[in-house]
């Protein structure tokens, strides 16, 4: 974690997310322009419990990361909890379905097997997930990891849980081409993440 301005929350992060959600809508508008138009109206059973399945994720790793995350003596942010899960889960979004897709598309050229095309998709998702949260969000939020060995167990939960739910949102992107439903689970993700270190926007106190 470092010491940044941004990281220890004694200045707004406002600057850096609406760059970043820039980039988002423009991946959105010019990359998965014909995705985001396409709205899921026909859902089969295996659609439904996909989507079941990945909020059952969502609640269960959230409840995870309430265990070993800290609030740093901030309180809750209303605003934030509201607009952030909002801003971030669509644009952000755009961003990882993009990366995935980058994936199915290269390796397209070679194959049209399915369960190459998943795994390549998910291969530049998780890479690309993994990059932008060590180059990117760790500068954005505070430090609110707890490190105390006795939350070993919970820490495993957690992490399991982001890959699942990774896969998940690859899953429903891939198979069914339902990109909303993966905006709302990733909204629902984020929220958990704001009430569970109650992260500011904007500061409105100093840990």
């Amino acid at each position: 974690m470092t010491s940044s301005p941004i990281a220890s929350q004694t200045e707004s992060s406002i600057k850096p997310l609406a760059i970043y959600w820039l980039i988002g809508l423009i991946v959105g508008v010019t990359y998965l322009n014909a995705d985001f138009r396409q709205l899921p109206t026909d859902f089969s059973d295996g659609h439904w419990i996909s989507i079941w399945i990945g909020l059952a994720i969502t609640a269960v790793t959230t409840l995870a990361y309430a265990k070993i995350s800290t609030r740093g003596g901030r309180s809750l942010h209303v605003p934030t909890l509201i607009g952030f899960p909002l801003l971030n889960g669509l644009f952000e979004t755009a961003l990882f379905l993009a990366s995935f897709k980058l994936g199915t598309t290269a390796v397209a050229r070679w194959t049209n097997n399915p369960t190459w095309l998943f795994l390549a998709g998910i291969f530049t998702f998780c890479a690309y997930s993994g990059a932008i949260h060590a180059l990117f969000w760790l500068r954005i939020l505070p430090p609110h990891l707890n490190k105390d060995r006795a939350l070993n167990n919970f820490r495993r939960v957690w992490m399991v849980g982001l890959v699942a739910v990774s896969v998940l949102w690859g899953w429903l992107y891939f198979a069914y081409q339902d990109v909303w439903s993966v905006v709302v689970l990733h909204a629902l993700f984020d929220a958990g993440m704001v009430y569970c270190i109650n992260y500011q926007l904007l500061t409105t106190d100093t840990p």
